[in-house]
C-alpha cells in the first residue's frame, strides 16, 4: 500500500500549474519515502488515490469525529510526511487544501476542518481552515488557499514536506448538550505550486 501511495503522490508532484512553465520536467521529481500517522488515519484505513486529472488525495475509511462521545472522539488528525527530491533550481509551496466528506449536525453542534503544512527545518506553518456551522447535512467539498505560502529552500534538491489534516466537532451547551453531530473525512488532498529559484 505504501508503494501505491508513493506512486500517487508522485502524480501530484508532477502536476504543472496551467500557464506557467516553472515546474520541474516530468519524471524528475522523486519520492524517497512517505509516512503517515495520526488518530484519523490508522494504517488499515488509509490509502492513496489519483484522479483522472492528476490531483492526488488520500482515501480515509476511519476518519470520523462525533458528539456525544469521549474527548478523543471530538478531534482527529492525520499527518503525512513525504520526503522528495527534485532538480536544482526549483522551489515549491502548497497551493490549496481540499476537504471532502460528509457531515450531519443537529441544532447547536458546530465543527471545523483544518490543514497545515511545513517543511522540515524551514520556519513557518501556513494554515487553511473551514468552519461548519449548523445546519449541515450531507456531502461537502471545499478547496481553500492557505493563509500564506512557505517555499522549500532554494539551492536544495530534497526536502520533507509535512501536511496535517484535522477535523473537530463541538457539542452545544445546555440544554442541547446531547444533540448529535459528526464529520467524516473521506478524501482530503492538496496541490503544489512550483517556481524557479
Amino acid at each position: 500500500m505504501a508503494a501505491m501511495v508513493v506512486v500517487l503522490l508522485l502524480g501530484l508532484l508532477q502536476l504543472a500549474v496551467p500557464g506557467l512553465a516553472q515546474s520541474p520536467p516530468p519524471g524528475t521529481v522523486k519520492i524517497e519515502s512517505l509516512t503517515f500517522a495520526g488518530t484519523g488515519c490508522p494504517p488499515e484505513g488509509t490509502e492513496g488515490i489519483l484522479s483522472d486529472d492528476g490531483i492526488l488525495g488520500l482515501a480515509f475509511t476511519k476518519f470520523k469525529v462525533f458528539t456525544p462521545g469521549r474527548k478523543a472522539d471530538l478531534r482527529k488528525t492525520c499527518q503525512v510526511a513525504v520526503h522528495l527530491s527534485y532538480p536544482a533550481g526549483f522551489t515549491f509551496s502548497v497551493r490549496t487544501a481540499t476537504f471532502r466528506g460528509s457531515a450531519q449536525f443537529e441544532e447547536g453542534v458546530t465543527g471545523s476542518l483544518a490543514a497545515t503544512y511545513y517543511f522540515s527545518r524551514v520556519p513557518g506553518t501556513p494554515r487553511s481552515s473551514r468552519s461548519l456551522p449548523p445546519p449541515v447535512e450531507g456531502n461537502f467539498e471545499f478547496s481553500n488557499s492557505f493563509d500564506t505560502f512557505v517555499y522549500s529552500p532554494c539551492g536544495s534538491q530534497s526536502v520533507t514536506l509535512n501536511v496535517v489534516f484535522g477535523a473537530t466537532v463541538l457539542p452545544p451547551s445546555r440544554p442541547n448538550k446531547n444533540n448529535k453531530g459528526s464529520i467524516t473525512v473521506t478524501r482530503p488532498g492538496y496541490s503544489l505550486l512550483w517556481k524557479k529559484c
